[in-house]
């Protein structure tokens, strides 16, 4: 849907409004002249009418001959009868008398609006008034107005209203977009605001201002982020803390497989190798079968151990952050001879925090199973960039498969939510974008100060 700023819809209002309004106004203009000109031509049938019943009166008393009837000497002098035609018929339907006054002498309005007046109006119309005497009928006054006059007369107006009309829209836009650019900058700070939100500056807040409605949404704005706030806080105190007991369960669980069933294994081996050269003295035939005993033991023994380095890495404390990132990838390695990742590591791994190792080996274990799932990549590399200064870690995990868009790859079942989620927890941010090899590129940035519950988690 295409959008219209705010301050543009109003000020095309406000213009839709004002041609509407002359529109309107123009109409009542010409309807009032055209009224005002036969108003005009009425009068003056009356005036007319009244001065030839006096001549009338004259001609019955003998004092006033019926050759200087009627006399418009009268008329001539005054000037109530600008702009239209005074006529005397005969009753044979001569003209005895004319007269016309005021006529316009030059058409200063354009085609258009004659046309549009005579399509409207009829400045044409004639009034009528009969006139009679004692013995006889003496005629017919008409007086019509000039079809020029009129026009000219409702020209005037309705310039004068258009001028009027075009001056006040053009200051009243000017008032309104002063006004809005004013009352729609809080709007501007609060969209700026909002931008820094969703890109996860959630300390921002909106500024006040002297309206009351933008006061409102500003508070309102404001109470509904540091609400945000706190219950994302206290959602990654939450996930640190579910790490932490998921950490702590998995040390207990690797300490009973070690002592328990490592032991246990360990005496069964030893167990099938006594057996084994008692039985190849005493009973041959039972050699194979104890020899198998001890091959399933070994082999059991080193299930266990795997899933002792899944489950925590039991040199972690021992050998550090890098040594175990090593162990990790070469084991991938091994165990994908199609496929090779490189490591590349800068920094001092004796600055990255117990819990923040932890987690990124869980990060990277969980990315290189989702290149063996669900990219079909040959090629992958793990770099690992520690900074001192800023007292951050850099992790980024790219690969050379097939992506088609990272934003839709963040749902559950490949892993990268539950990423996304141990990066919040440790504080850290999670971009996820095409790499230069072609297919997806994992990168995390993670705080390396110290985290409490570190004791706890290990």
């Amino acid at each position: 849907m295409k959008t219209i700023r705010l301050n543009w819809l109003l000020v095309i209002m406000v213009l839709f409004s004002g041609m509407a309004a002359l529109v309107i106004s123009a109409a009542l203009a010409l309807y009032d002249s055209d009224s005002s000109s036969r108003k005009h031509a009425e009068d003056v049938t009356q005036i007319v009418k009244k001065q030839l019943d006096w001549q009338v009166l004259k001609l019955d008393n003998q004092i006033m001959s019926r050759g200087h009837f009627p006399d418009f000497f009268l008329w001539k002098r005054g000037n109530s009868f600008s702009g239209l035609c005074v006529i005397f018929e005969t009753p044979d339907g001569e003209v005895a008398r004319s007269l016309c006054s005021g006529e316009a002498t030059e058409e200063v309005w354009p085609a258009w609006f004659s046309d549009l007046y005579l399509l409207l109006f009829d400045p044409d119309m004639e009034v009528h008034q009969a006139l009679h005497s004692k013995a006889q009928f003496e005629g017919v006054i008409k007086v019509a107005p000039s079809t020029d006059a009129v026009l000219f007369n409702a020209w005037q107006k309705i310039s004068s209203l258009m001028s009027f009309a075009v001056l006040t829209v053009l200051i009243l836009c000017v008032i309104l977009v002063a006004s809005l650019h004013w009352v729609l900058r809080p709007v501007r700070n609060t969209q700026q605001t909002l931008k820094e939100m969703r890109c996860g500056n959630l300390d921002a807040r909106v500024a006040d201002c002297r309206i009351y409605e933008w006061q409102e949404t500003a508070a309102a704005i404001n109470k509904l982020a540091s609400n945000l706030s706190e219950t994302l806080n206290e959602r990654k105190q939450l996930s640190l803390k579910m790490l932490h007991i998921q950490e702590n369960e998995r040390r207990h669980l690797c300490r009973e497989l070690h002592d328990e069933l490592g032991q246990s294994l360990t005496g069964l081996r030893a167990i099938a190798c006594f057996m084994e050269s008692e039985v190849k003295e005493n009973c041959p035939q039972l050699s194979t079968k104890v020899s198998q005993i001890s091959l399933i033991s070994q082999h059991m023994m080193e299930l266990v151990k795997g899933l002792l380095f899944r489950l925590r890495p039991a040199e972690i404390d021992e050998l550090g952050f890098l040594e175990n990132l090593k162990l990790l990838i070469d084991s991938w390695n091994s165990k994908h001879q199609d496929k090779h990742c490189k490591l590349v590591f800068t920094g001092c791994q004796q600055e990255v925090p117990a819990p923040v190792a932890i987690n990124v080996l869980r990060i990277v274990q969980e990315c290189l199973t989702n290149i063996v799932k669900h990219a079909s990549a040959n090629e992958a590399e793990v770099s690992v960039r520690l900074d001192s200064e800023q007292e951050q870690l850099f992790l980024t995990i790219r690969d050379n498969g097939n992506l088609t868009s990272p934003e839709e790859l963040v749902k559950p079942g490949n892993g990268l939510l539950g990423i996304k989620e141990r990066v919040n927890a440790l504080n850290g941010e999670l971009k996820l974008e095409r790499s230069a090899l072609g297919g997806l590129k994992v990168g995390a940035v993670i705080p390396i100060q110290d985290y409490e519950g570190t004791d706890e988690a290990h």
